[in-house]
């Protein structure tokens, strides 16, 4: 069972890939500012074609994500996503003329590796056992509480970094797989029957949903703030952390861990989050968003010329008149 929810984590990265290329497409045709979008933006997008086949592509990696984490521990599962980056960088290169240098590849290798060696690390010790009251109960309220934190960062918050959206999309997404783990696993242990129905968590359904959609608002507007390839990289690796230190701390999915392999899971998800700074800092298209982000909200022109002023109303003097 865990050999097939990794190769179903592994399709659901490369739709996961194609999908964040079409739905920036999208989101860019909008010509969206920067930051939180808002409601009407996003009901533009229903009108997309790029970003509707996008979200398409980005279903069936949904369906293919939710049917691996019913049969493997989220440890195991979550962490795969990291081949996405790869191919993301790719599709970039060869759909967007993404130039990579030396140090770009060099922080996609740093999160690939850190990713894979925290996959390896966790699969070693991962232990799945039945989800019980107390722990389906704190990961409700962990949901809500993340989903109810976000819709107050984006309705205050004007323009955001992209590297804060898509922070804030990985922490969010990672409370809907843990929410999802427990939903999905109820359903394939009780079955479909009208008494298992009655039992299953639904406060855990209502977490997932909440995180899930205002994760999904982060994540289009971090489409609007930078290149698809740093949404790839911020999902694919924060995501999976937070989902592990979920597994740890709520689910007990660490009960034979080693401190030896909980310091190689340190310094891998150190090691995975420092490249996806690093991509923030030397990829291209992140470089030039952030340029128009800080002129934006200073009021200087893209370009780094003097700040805009607004026009001065000229006053007659009357010594004049």
């Amino acid at each position: 069972m865990t050999a097939i929810a990794i190769g179903l984590a592994l399709l659901s990265a490369v739709s996961l890939a194609y999908g964040a290329l079409l739905q920036h497409r999208g989101v860019s045709s909008l010509q969206a500012s920067h930051g939180a979008l808002r409601l009407r933006t996003l009901m533009r997008l229903l009108r997309s074609a790029p970003w509707i086949l996008g979200l398409l592509t980005l279903g069936a990696g949904v369906v293919a994500n939710v049917i691996a984490l019913s049969l493997a521990p989220v440890m195991v599962v979550q962490p795969v996503g990291a081949v996405s980056l790869i191919i993301s960088v790719g599709l970039g290169a060869l759909h967007r003329g993404l130039a990579a240098d030396a140090r770009m590849i060099r922080a996609v290798v740093g999160c690939g590796a850190g990713v894979v060696g925290f996959v390896v690390a966790s699969a070693l010790i991962a232990t799945s056992t039945p989800t019980t009251a107390p722990e389906a109960t704190a990961l409700t309220v962990i949901g809500l509480a993340g989903a109810g934190l976000g819709i107050v960062c984006m309705l205050t918050w004007r323009r955001p970094p992209q590297l804060v959206l898509i922070t804030g999309a990985g922490i969010l997404f990672a409370f809907c797989a843990t929410n999802v783990h427990v939903v999905s696993s109820t359903l394939v242990t009780a079955g479909l029957s009208p008494a298992a129905l009655a039992h299953l968590p639904w406060w855990n359904a209502g977490a997932l949903a909440a995180s899930g959609l205002v994760g999904s608002w982060f994540v289009q507007s971090a489409y609007a703030s930078g290149p698809p390839e740093m949404v790839i990289a911020g999902l694919t690796v924060i995501d999976p952390i937070v989902a592990v230190l979920l597994g740890i701390l709520v689910l007990g999915e660490a009960q034979n861990a080693t401190a030896g392999s909980l310091v190689a899971m340190l310094l891998c998800g150190a090691l995975a989050c420092a490249s996806v700074v690093t991509l923030s800092r030397y990829h291209p298209d992140a470089v030039a968003a952030e340029r128009r982000r800080s002129a934006l909200k200073h009021g200087a022109p893209p370009d780094g010329g003097a700040p805009r002023t607004p026009p001065t109303e000229e006053v007659s003097d009357p010594a004049h008149q």
